[in-house]
C-alpha cells in the first residue's frame, strides 16, 4: 500500500511537470501590416478625372483607404479622397479594387503621384504611389 501511495505521487508530480513545461501555441500572430499591388494610376477624360486600379490585402482587415494626389514639382497636395464605400472598408481582401476620382476643376498633370494608403483595423498602415500616366487610347 505504501508502494502505491509514492507511485501515485510521482504520477501526479510526472503529470504536473510535464503540464508545466508543455508549450503552447501562438495565439497572439499578429497580421502584417497591408498589401497593396497598386498597377493603374490614369488620368482619363481629357485630365477631368483618375482611374486607380489595385489589388488590396490586409490581413487586419481594412480600416480605411485613402487616395491623395501631389504635385511631382513641389510634393504639395492637390487633393486628398477618403474612399468610404462599405465593400471596401472591413475586409480581408479587395481583389480588383477600382475607383475613379473625379478633379472637378483641378489642375492636375500627367507625371503627379498618386499615393494610396490602406490602414488595417490593427492600425497598421501601407502607402504605395505610382505617377500618373495618361490613359491608354483603344487600338484597333
Amino acid at each position: 500500500m505504501k508502494n502505491f501511495k509514492y507511485m501515485s505521487l510521482m504520477v501526479a508530480l510526472l503529470s504536473v511537470l510535464t503540464l508545466s513545461f508543455t508549450s503552447c501555441g501562438d495565439d497572439d500572430d499578429v497580421a502584417s501590416a497591408p498589401v497593396i499591388n497598386l498597377y493603374e494610376a490614369n488620368l482619363e477624360h481629357e485630365g477631368s478625372e483618375i482611374c486607380v486600379q489595385a489589388d488590396i490585402k490586409a490581413q487586419g482587415r481594412t480600416a480605411s483607404v485613402i487616395i491623395e494626389v501631389f504635385k511631382a514639382s513641389d510634393g504639395s497636395l492637390i487633393t486628398a479622397l477618403p474612399v468610404t464605400d462599405s465593400k471596401f472598408i472591413n475586409v480581408l481582401e479587395i481583389p480588383g479594387f477600382h475607383k475613379h476620382v473625379h478633379l472637378d476643376g483641378l489642375t492636375v498633370a500627367e507625371g503627379d503621384v498618386l499615393k494610396l494608403t490602406v490602414t488595417d483595423m490593427n492600425g497598421k498602415s501601407t502607402t504605395v504611389q505610382k505617377n500618373l500616366t495618361e490613359e491608354e487610347g483603344d487600338e484597333d
